[in-house]
């Protein structure tokens, strides 16, 4: 089996949330990561800072799937399959929640990674996102 890949890189991640009976949120990140590559699978893993507290993030990427797991101050596992409900957890610090996500549309190619997707908690709606991450080799 070959070795992985890996390479340093500039990500753009760009996050929006329409709650229901709310104006519409941006969010908009710029940081540097470590992109792995084994086999047909990439790993996305970068640090962002949240409530000035040091949250790790590792998106495992492929063509039909996609996960994103936190760390840190926030702890959160966020599966993504297309046309299929996934069972996630997100825990803020105080107590895990279960949560479901409804993939919409899942695109990944060529450093590019978007998914639509309904958030779900106790089988209600609550919240509509996408989020874009772009990512380029670092010089």
């Amino acid at each position: 089996m070959s070795q992985p890949i890996k390479k340093i890189v500039n990500i753009h991640l760009q996050s929006t949330i329409q709650h229901p009976d709310a104006a519409l949120e941006t969010f908009n990140i710029q940081t540097t990561g470590e992109l792995t590559i084994k086999g047909n699978q990439s790993y996305l893993v970068y640090e962002e800072t949240q409530n000035d507290k040091a949250v790790k993030t590792t998106v495992k990427l492929n063509s039909d799937s996609a996960l994103i797991l936190r760390s840190g101050f926030v702890k959160m596992r966020l599966p993504f399959v297309k046309g299929e409900l996934q069972t996630g957890s997100y825990d803020p610090g105080y107590g895990t929640m279960m949560i479901t996500t409804n993939t919409k549309q899942l695109r990944f190619e060529d450093g590019q990674f978007r998914v639509e997707y309904e958030l779900l908690i106790n089988e209600e709606v609550v919240g509509t996102y996408t989020l874009e991450l772009i990512y380029t080799e670092a010089n």
